[in-house]
């Protein structure tokens, strides 16, 4: 035997056992050294960069852990209001947790029969799916939602009327709307998400009539419509927080809403990141995000730690106060916090009115979105000219 063939099998074990890259064991969702505090959420996959940004802050500052996993809107309405146990693979949030170096964050696993939701969300008006509200459950309007019918970078397509959206999503081929033809390079979602249920009732098309490929996830979409072997004719639909990050392969048509006279993209550009449509009630494809919990007997949040993680989440007050700036993951991820918005609507899909925030924060809103504003930074109420002082901007009373 030769000196050192001794080894080879001791290798062999070694990669076997993992102990050249040793896999970290998988944890359970319930383990509070590694997962304390767990709040537990079901969350459209449009939520999923929020869920990162916010829970490291919470992680960081108040040693809470998101635990969630990424479903429908509907589906996560019927979780919550049938009380339905959640078990499988979750995903949290450790601590020391960068969702800029590191994306996609780890996995825990939860043993049947699992548990009880903390915290549903859905990105569209509960009404939109078809399950009714139980009485005890408590709807917190949360941030605005907005959506974009993308197409690859080489596509000729700048626009879209939502006439023409109509025919090519509800009819497919047979809508003869040139050059989306090919009802293989039509992207949409399953029946339960948000994406197409909000976006259908802006057209007139109803999520079960949509017409192309349904894709489950929103980044397995844009990954394929970036990478659709005709690009000319290849369309679809994602939520403009999920499209921000593929802007380097996609892009998003105009919009021109039923009884408008021009299209409007999300923001004042084409590759802006203001909002500005969305928020001055120009672009029609929009809708708000819902944040729900179960209530006791005495109609009170069942989980204290629920509430204060939506009530963050929403730019709620909270006592004590946070250690970050709530509103900010918020903004971070392409969101809409409701005190931007100069409009608003009551129903999936419905006219705007207009809408004076309690306590506006464009300006903040702007700069964080932008890196630049036209408001004063401010420290106090008397620097701001009769204005007020908030969240270091002048903002309007």
């Amino acid at each position: 035997m030769k000196s050192g063939s001794w080894l080879r099998p001791a290798l062999l074990l070694s990669m076997l056992l993992g102990l050249r890259g040793v896999a970290q064991a998988v944890p359970a969702c319930d383990d509070p050294k590694e997962i304390p505090n767990p709040v537990y959420l079901t969350v459209g996959d449009t939520q999923v960069n929020l869920m990162r940004e916010l829970g490291a802050k919470l992680r960081a500052t108040e040693q809470v852990t998101l635990v969630y996993r990424a479903t429908g809107s509907c589906s996560n309405l019927d979780t919550l209001y049938g009380d339905l146990r959640m078990s499988g693979n979750f995903s949290y949030i450790p601590a020391g947790y960068d969702p800029q170096k590191t994306p996609t964050p780890p996995v825990c696993t939860l043993a049947a029969p699992g548990v009880l939701a903390d915290v549903a969300n859905t990105i569209v008006f509960l009404d939109a799916c078809p399950t009714p509200k139980p009485a005890d459950v408590i709807d917190v309007l949360g941030p605005v939602q907005s959506f974009v019918f993308a197409a690859p970078l080489a596509s000729s397509q700048t626009a879209i009327t939502a006439e023409e959206a109509y025919f090519v999503f509800g009819f497919g081929m047979a809508g003869q709307v040139f050059p989306w033809l090919d009802n293989n390079l039509l992207f949409g979602r399953p029946v339960t998400k948000g994406t197409v249920i909000s976006v259908g009732a802006s057209i007139g098309v109803p999520a079960g009539k949509w017409q192309g490929q349904k894709v489950n996830l929103s980044q397995d979409l844009a990954s394929m419509l970036a990478a659709a072997a005709d690009p000319t004719r290849a369309i679809g639909i994602l939520g403009s927080e999920v499209f921000d990050g593929y802007r380097s392969t996609l892009k998003a048509l105009a919009f021109r809403a039923y009884r408008q006279s021009r299209a409007y993209w999300p923001d004042a550009t084409q590759s802006g990141f203001d909002k500005q449509n969305v928020r001055d009630g120009h672009y029609h494809l929009w809708s708000y995000t819902h944040w729900l919990m179960r209530s006791d007997a005495m109609g009170n949040p069942r989980s204290a730690r629920a509430q204060r993680v939506i009530d963050v989440l929403v730019g709620n007050a909270v006592t004590p106060l946070a250690g970050f700036e709530p509103l900010e993951s918020t903004v971070r991820v392409g969101l809409v916090p409701r005190c931007a918005m100069k409009v608003s609507r009551s129903s999936e899909g419905g006219d705007f009115s207009l809408f004076a925030a309690p306590q506006p924060c464009g300006c903040y809103f702007e700069y964080t979105a932008t890196g630049k504003t036209s408001c004063s930074r401010c420290s106090s109420d008397a620097t701001c000219g009769g204005g007020v002082c908030r969240h270091g901007f002048c903002e309007e009373r």
